[in-house]
This record gives C-alpha cells, structure tokens and sequence, in this order.
C-alpha cells in the first residue's frame, strides 16, 4: 500500500484517480433522479431528486456553460455522477461525445445494470466503468456488466465504507478490477438516516468506522484504493480551487487554499473603470462593483473613499459561485 494524503492509501490508481488527485477533473452531475432510495446518498437537497446539471458548482443549461467551467479549471478529465447517468441516455451519449472531441479521460458511476446495447454506448465513448451495488447488496447480478465491459475499458466497483462485505471481494479479485472504496460521508440529507443505522461521525464529516472497515478490505483486495472525506477536501477540492485561481487575472493574489483576495470598489462603475484605466490597473466588473488589486485599493484607499467610492479588500472562492469568505472594509 502507498499512502497518500489526508489517510488515503492504494495499491492501485486509476487513470480517473490521478486526475483527481490532481484537481483536474471537472465532476459532471447529469442528473439528480434516480430509482434507489441509498440512505447513505449524501446528494444534497437542491439536486436529489430532480433532474438538474452541473458541472461542478455551475449550474449547466447548455453547452457552453460546460465548456466555460473547464476553462476556469484547465480540466484534463470529466468524472461523470448523478443521480443515474443512464437514467438520461440521449444526454450522457451526447456529452460524452463532446468530452471525446475534447481529449477527455473520462469517467463514469452508475448504480444500474444497463441493457447490453445501451452499456456498449457508452462504453465506446468512457475511459473507466465504475460500478456500485446498491446497498452493497446483489453483487453476483455485476458480473455479465462486468464481463462486457472489460472487453472496453478499465472497470471497477466503487463504494462508500458501509460495511465489509466479502462477495465484493471474491467478484473484484475474480475479474481483476479495481475498488475504490470511499470514506463514508455524513451530509445534511444522510445524517438522520446513518445515525439512526448506528454510525457517528470522526474526522471532517467521515464516519468514524470507515478506516478499520477499509483496513479489512485492504488486507483482502490486489487492486484498492481508500479515499477519505478530507483527502476530497484537503487535495482534490483544493487543487482543483488553485487551478481555478492560476487562470485568472494576475492582480488576484492566490492564497495556498486556492481563495482569491482581491480589492473591491464599488460605486459608480464607469467612473472606477476610468479610474483604473488611468492608473494602468486591471480590473474585473462584478455584480457587487468592481474587483481589482489588493495593493492598489489599500494605496489609493483614502483617495478613494474621497471620491464617495466604498473600498474593501474581499477573500474569495475563484469558483462561478463567487462565495466570498471574508469582507475587510478600509
């Protein structure tokens, strides 16, 4: 086993896992429906359930709003989630056929056994195949989709640290593929159900359970990799934050969390602009007003304030929500 960051650890790491490690894949919701009711889904309220997409945080109504989030994020791979892809076939062949023309390693989970034809569809047009068995339960039924799809693409069954289960061991050594095994993760949607089933809560939102369960499987599976809450957090969250920050304009200073800080004047914004202009300062128009250096807001920021303009220096996320962590007025 090799360990990684935030108690994570492998003997082996797909493609799909490196990316994300490395905070360069663009996680693709196609859709929040789905015929299992998984008490331990920690999909949130405003996706589960209905038929929404995003990429990332960004809501997506078309293409274009794909296309723009992988630019902020210089993505080099597209993990695909839901919700049930194969719920919204027309939708996941047609994107997944764009993210081929784009060069993408791409990924995908899904919690169903597709009809033949329908699997191969896809799997034309995948990197990896991720199965979960739902609840854990019925793994014998994962072998013919297995079987077909490994004749395409590297395959593996993903799931959340719930419980050992050795029919997941027998059928992932048998066929040779991976598990990846996810820390169980509390939410806002999950908690009652897992607390009521007996799990509490340890590290960063991870069930305090999840690391002897993962050492069980460890000991039993060749190909295993244990993902933790805070690894998501701590590495992939973050690196994917500090991609996002290095691609935008040079007066943002990029903290090591990948936030943004940033000088924020607002006022009458064709004035500032003109201001700014003069001075020979970057700026970017926001809702709020006008976001520009750090350093020239805090120099100028008397100045400013003279002219009847509210200065600030402002800590963000560099993500399309624009949520900002901290406001400091001057």
């Amino acid at each position: 086993m090799r360990r990684i960051e935030a108690g994570s650890y492998y003997s082996y790491l797909t493609e799909g896992c490196r990316l994300c490690r490395k905070g360069s894949k663009l996680v693709f919701f196609i859709t929040g429906e789905c015929r299992h009711s998984c008490f331990y889904c920690p999909i949130s309220e405003e996706k589960r359930g209905k038929d929404v997409v995003y990429a990332n945080e960004r809501e997506v109504n078309s293409r274009d709003d794909v296309l723009k989030e992988m630019e902020l994020m210089s993505a080099e791979g597209v993990a695909i989630t839901g919700g049930e892809p194969f719920l919204k076939l027309d939708r996941l062949i047609d994107y997944l056929k764009l993210f081929r023309e784009l060069g993408m390693h791409t990924h995908i989970y899904t919690a169903t056994i597709p009809e033949k034809r329908e699997l191969i569809k896809v799997l034309e047009l995948v990197d990896e195949v991720r199965f979960h068995p739902v609840h854990l339960n019925k793994v014998i039924n994962l072998e013919e989709a297995i079987k077909i799809s490994k004749d395409y693409v590297e395959v593996g069954i993903e799931i959340p640290a719930i419980r050992f289960e050795p029919e997941i061991v027998e059928i992932v050594n048998r066929f040779e593929i991976f598990l990846n095994l996810n820390e169980l993760e509390f939410s806002s949607t999950n908690y009652n159900e897992l607390v009521k089933r007996g799990y509490s809560v340890g590290e960063f939102y991870g069930d305090e359970g999840s690391r002897k369960i993962a050492e069980k499987y460890a000991e039993a599976v060749e190909r295993f990799h244990f993902c933790t809450s805070l690894f998501k957090d701590k590495a992939q969250f973050r690196r994917r934050l500090i991609r996002m920050a290095m691609n935008h304009p040079e007066f943002y200073d990029v903290t090591e969390d990948g936030t943004l800080i940033c000088g924020l004047i607002e006022g009458d914004k064709d004035y500032v602009k003109k201001l700014l202009g003069r001075h020979g300062q970057g700026y970017v128009e926001v809702d709020r007003g006008i976001e520009t250096s750090a350093q020239f807001v805090e120099k100028e920021g008397e100045n400013l304030k003279a002219m009847g303009l509210k200065v600030s220096i402002v800590e963000r996320y560099p993500t399309w929500k624009r949520i900002v962590v901290e406001v400091l007025p001057l």
